[in-house]
Protein backbone atom coordinates (compact mmCIF):
# COMPACT_ATOMS: atom_id res chain seq x y z
CA UNK A 1 0.00 0.00 0.00
CA UNK A 2 1.42 3.38 -1.03
CA UNK A 3 1.02 6.53 1.05
CA UNK A 4 0.93 9.19 -1.67
CA UNK A 5 -0.39 9.26 -5.24
CA UNK A 6 1.77 10.48 -8.09
CA UNK A 7 -0.65 13.37 -8.66
CA UNK A 8 -0.24 14.62 -5.07
CA UNK A 9 3.52 14.13 -5.24
CA UNK A 10 3.76 16.13 -8.49
CA UNK A 11 1.54 18.93 -7.17
CA UNK A 12 3.45 19.25 -3.90
CA UNK A 13 6.80 19.17 -5.69
CA UNK A 14 5.64 21.86 -8.10
CA UNK A 15 4.37 24.07 -5.26
CA UNK A 16 7.71 23.76 -3.47
CA UNK A 17 9.62 24.70 -6.64
CA UNK A 18 7.37 27.70 -7.30
CA UNK A 19 7.56 28.83 -3.68
CA UNK A 20 11.35 28.89 -3.73
CA UNK A 21 11.55 30.46 -7.19
CA UNK A 22 9.26 33.29 -6.06
CA UNK A 23 10.77 33.44 -2.56
CA UNK A 24 7.23 33.04 -1.20
CA UNK A 25 7.60 31.98 2.43
CA UNK A 26 3.83 31.51 2.84
CA UNK A 27 3.74 28.84 0.13
CA UNK A 28 6.74 27.07 1.65
CA UNK A 29 5.19 27.24 5.13
CA UNK A 30 1.98 25.70 3.76
CA UNK A 31 3.85 22.83 2.07
CA UNK A 32 6.00 22.28 5.17
CA UNK A 33 2.86 22.01 7.28
CA UNK A 34 1.41 19.53 4.78
CA UNK A 35 4.47 17.28 4.91
CA UNK A 36 4.64 17.42 8.72
CA UNK A 37 0.96 16.51 8.97
CA UNK A 38 1.38 13.71 6.42
CA UNK A 39 4.19 12.14 8.44
CA UNK A 40 2.11 12.23 11.64
CA UNK A 41 -0.89 10.74 9.83
CA UNK A 42 1.25 7.90 8.49
CA UNK A 43 2.73 7.17 11.92
CA UNK A 44 -0.66 7.07 13.62
CA UNK A 45 -2.40 5.17 10.84
CA UNK A 46 0.11 2.62 9.64
CA UNK A 47 1.94 2.08 12.93
CA UNK A 48 -1.11 2.19 15.19
CA UNK A 49 0.04 -0.92 17.05
CA UNK A 50 3.18 0.93 18.12
CA UNK A 51 2.14 4.51 18.77
CA UNK A 52 -1.04 6.32 19.71
CA UNK A 53 0.02 9.95 19.84
CA UNK A 54 2.53 12.54 18.57
CA UNK A 55 2.61 16.12 19.80
CA UNK A 56 4.92 19.12 20.10
CA UNK A 57 4.77 22.81 21.05
CA UNK A 58 1.27 23.87 22.06
CA UNK A 59 1.27 26.61 19.43
CA UNK A 60 2.73 24.39 16.73
CA UNK A 61 5.91 25.14 14.83
CA UNK A 62 6.75 28.83 14.55
CA UNK A 63 8.85 29.02 11.40
CA UNK A 64 11.50 31.66 10.91
CA UNK A 65 11.01 33.29 7.52
CA UNK A 66 14.76 33.44 6.89
CA UNK A 67 14.98 29.67 7.48
CA UNK A 68 11.99 28.72 5.33
CA UNK A 69 13.69 29.92 2.16
CA UNK A 70 17.09 28.33 2.78
CA UNK A 71 18.56 25.68 0.50
CA UNK A 72 18.85 23.37 3.48
CA UNK A 73 15.10 23.54 4.07
CA UNK A 74 14.35 22.97 0.40
CA UNK A 75 16.49 19.84 0.38
CA UNK A 76 14.81 18.56 3.54
CA UNK A 77 11.34 19.12 2.08
CA UNK A 78 12.17 17.25 -1.11
CA UNK A 79 13.89 14.45 0.79
CA UNK A 80 10.78 13.93 2.93
CA UNK A 81 8.48 14.20 -0.06
CA UNK A 82 10.38 11.47 -1.93
CA UNK A 83 10.45 9.34 1.20
CA UNK A 84 6.71 9.63 1.72
CA UNK A 85 6.01 8.86 -1.92
CA UNK A 86 8.14 5.70 -1.83
CA UNK A 87 7.02 4.23 1.47
CA UNK A 88 5.02 1.03 1.29
CA UNK A 89 3.24 -1.05 3.90
CA UNK A 90 3.19 -3.22 5.88
CA UNK A 91 6.54 -2.08 7.25
CA UNK A 92 8.86 -3.44 9.94
CA UNK A 93 9.59 -2.11 13.42
CA UNK A 94 12.99 -1.00 12.13
CA UNK A 95 11.33 1.11 9.42
CA UNK A 96 9.04 2.62 12.02
CA UNK A 97 12.03 3.43 14.22
CA UNK A 98 13.94 5.07 11.39
CA UNK A 99 10.90 7.18 10.50
CA UNK A 100 10.41 8.21 14.13
CA UNK A 101 14.07 9.11 14.73
CA UNK A 102 14.44 11.06 11.48
CA UNK A 103 11.16 12.89 12.03
CA UNK A 104 12.07 13.89 15.58
CA UNK A 105 15.48 15.06 14.42
CA UNK A 106 13.88 17.21 11.71
CA UNK A 107 11.40 18.74 14.16
CA UNK A 108 14.25 19.89 16.39
CA UNK A 109 16.00 21.36 13.34
CA UNK A 110 12.80 23.30 12.63
CA UNK A 111 12.91 24.80 16.12
CA UNK A 112 10.40 22.65 17.98
CA UNK A 113 11.07 22.86 21.71
CA UNK A 114 9.82 19.43 22.78
CA UNK A 115 8.47 16.43 20.88
CA UNK A 116 6.37 13.78 22.62
CA UNK A 117 5.65 10.28 21.29
CA UNK A 118 3.05 8.23 23.14
CA UNK A 119 3.62 4.50 22.75
CA UNK A 120 1.21 1.68 23.52
CA UNK A 121 2.20 -0.05 26.74
CA UNK A 122 2.53 -3.43 25.05
CA UNK A 123 5.04 -1.90 22.61
CA UNK A 124 7.42 -1.10 25.49
CA UNK A 125 10.05 -3.42 26.94
CA UNK A 126 11.35 -3.49 30.49
CA UNK A 127 15.06 -2.65 30.89
CA UNK A 128 15.69 -6.33 31.68
CA UNK A 129 13.99 -7.45 28.46
CA UNK A 130 15.88 -4.86 26.39
CA UNK A 131 19.22 -5.83 27.95
CA UNK A 132 18.56 -9.52 27.24
CA UNK A 133 17.69 -8.81 23.61
CA UNK A 134 20.87 -6.76 23.19
CA UNK A 135 22.94 -9.39 25.00
CA UNK A 136 24.28 -6.91 27.54
CA UNK A 137 24.09 -6.24 31.28
CA UNK A 138 21.69 -3.75 32.85
CA UNK A 139 24.74 -1.66 33.79
CA UNK A 140 25.73 -1.41 30.12
CA UNK A 141 22.12 -0.67 29.18
CA UNK A 142 22.07 2.26 31.62
CA UNK A 143 25.26 3.54 29.99
CA UNK A 144 23.59 3.30 26.59
CA UNK A 145 20.59 5.21 27.93
CA UNK A 146 22.91 7.97 29.14
CA UNK A 147 24.41 8.11 25.63
CA UNK A 148 21.01 8.41 23.93
CA UNK A 149 19.43 4.94 23.71
CA UNK A 150 15.74 5.79 23.77
CA UNK A 151 13.78 5.11 26.92
CA UNK A 152 10.40 6.27 28.19
CA UNK A 153 9.83 7.43 31.76
CA UNK A 154 6.58 5.85 32.96
CA UNK A 155 4.84 6.38 36.31
CA UNK A 156 6.77 3.46 37.83
CA UNK A 157 10.02 2.95 35.88
CA UNK A 158 11.76 3.22 32.55
CA UNK A 159 10.55 1.35 29.50
CA UNK A 160 12.20 0.85 26.10
CA UNK A 161 10.29 1.09 22.76
CA UNK A 162 10.86 -2.16 20.86
CA UNK A 163 12.35 -0.52 17.76
CA UNK A 164 15.25 0.94 19.78
CA UNK A 165 16.84 -2.48 20.33
CA UNK A 166 17.37 -3.18 16.64
CA UNK A 167 18.07 0.43 15.72
CA UNK A 168 20.86 0.70 18.29
CA UNK A 169 22.73 -1.98 16.34
CA UNK A 170 22.75 0.33 13.29
CA UNK A 171 25.71 2.74 13.73
CA UNK A 172 24.05 5.52 11.73
CA UNK A 173 20.83 5.47 13.73
CA UNK A 174 22.61 4.92 17.04
CA UNK A 175 24.40 8.21 16.36
CA UNK A 176 21.13 9.91 15.37
CA UNK A 177 19.49 8.81 18.62
CA UNK A 178 22.46 10.23 20.50
CA UNK A 179 22.14 13.53 18.63
CA UNK A 180 18.47 13.78 19.62
CA UNK A 181 19.31 13.02 23.25
CA UNK A 182 21.99 15.71 23.25
CA UNK A 183 19.57 18.17 21.66
CA UNK A 184 17.16 17.60 24.53
CA UNK A 185 19.89 17.91 27.14
CA UNK A 186 21.28 21.12 25.69
CA UNK A 187 17.92 22.82 26.12
CA UNK A 188 18.28 22.43 29.89
CA UNK A 189 22.07 22.58 30.29
CA UNK A 190 24.53 25.41 30.61
CA UNK A 191 27.54 25.30 28.31
CA UNK A 192 29.70 24.58 31.33
CA UNK A 193 27.58 21.58 32.33
CA UNK A 194 27.72 20.18 28.80
CA UNK A 195 31.49 20.73 28.64
CA UNK A 196 31.95 18.76 31.87
CA UNK A 197 29.84 15.96 30.42
CA UNK A 198 31.85 15.90 27.18
CA UNK A 199 35.15 15.75 29.08
CA UNK A 200 33.87 12.73 31.03
CA UNK A 201 32.84 10.93 27.83
CA UNK A 202 36.18 11.74 26.17
CA UNK A 203 38.02 10.46 29.23
CA UNK A 204 36.20 7.11 28.94
CA UNK A 205 37.08 6.86 25.24
CA UNK A 206 40.75 7.68 25.89
CA UNK A 207 40.85 4.99 28.55
CA UNK A 208 39.17 2.46 26.26
CA UNK A 209 41.61 3.06 23.38
CA UNK A 210 44.62 3.78 25.63
CA UNK A 211 45.44 7.02 23.82
CA UNK A 212 44.60 10.67 24.34
CA UNK A 213 44.20 11.40 20.64
CA UNK A 214 41.25 10.70 18.33
CA UNK A 215 43.66 10.76 15.37
CA UNK A 216 45.93 8.18 17.02
CA UNK A 217 43.05 5.89 17.99
CA UNK A 218 41.73 5.77 14.43
CA UNK A 219 44.86 6.45 12.39
CA UNK A 220 44.30 3.34 10.25
CA UNK A 221 40.55 3.75 9.82
CA UNK A 222 37.80 6.03 8.66
CA UNK A 223 34.15 5.71 9.61
CA UNK A 224 32.96 4.29 6.30
CA UNK A 225 35.48 1.42 6.32
CA UNK A 226 34.73 0.18 9.86
CA UNK A 227 32.36 -2.64 10.77
CA UNK A 228 31.22 -0.68 13.82
CA UNK A 229 32.14 3.03 13.51
CA UNK A 230 30.07 4.11 16.55
CA UNK A 231 33.08 5.17 18.66
CA UNK A 232 34.75 6.80 15.64
CA UNK A 233 31.80 9.13 15.03
CA UNK A 234 31.08 9.63 18.73
CA UNK A 235 34.67 10.67 19.53
CA UNK A 236 34.90 12.89 16.45
CA UNK A 237 31.60 14.62 17.20
CA UNK A 238 32.46 15.09 20.88
CA UNK A 239 35.77 16.73 19.93
CA UNK A 240 33.98 19.05 17.49
CA UNK A 241 31.32 19.94 20.04
CA UNK A 242 33.99 20.57 22.68
CA UNK A 243 35.82 22.98 20.37
CA UNK A 244 32.60 24.83 19.59
CA UNK A 245 31.68 25.18 23.28
CA UNK A 246 35.17 26.41 24.13
CA UNK A 247 34.85 28.95 21.34
CA UNK A 248 31.53 30.15 22.73
CA UNK A 249 33.07 30.34 26.19
CA UNK A 250 35.88 32.46 24.80
CA UNK A 251 38.41 29.62 24.98
CA UNK A 252 38.23 29.81 28.75
CA UNK A 253 38.38 26.07 29.42
CA UNK A 254 37.57 25.14 33.02
CA UNK A 255 39.38 27.99 34.69
CA UNK A 256 36.85 30.75 34.09
CA UNK A 257 33.58 31.37 35.97
CA UNK A 258 31.78 32.07 32.70
CA UNK A 259 28.69 30.03 31.73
Amino acid sequence: MMTMSKAIFDLTSKNIDVGFQNKDSKVIEKETDYILSKIVTIMLSYFSDNICGVSWNQNGVVFREDYLLTERHRKNLMKWLYRLANMSFPASDVEFGKLKVDFENWLYQLGVEEVRFLYHQDYLLTPKEAAEQLGISKVTLNKYIQQGFECVETSSHRKIPKFAVELWKDPVYAIRMQIIAQEKKLRNQTLRERLNEIEQELSELRSKYKTSSFQEAFKDYDGDSMDDPTDFYLWRDLENEREEILRLLGGSGFGSPQD
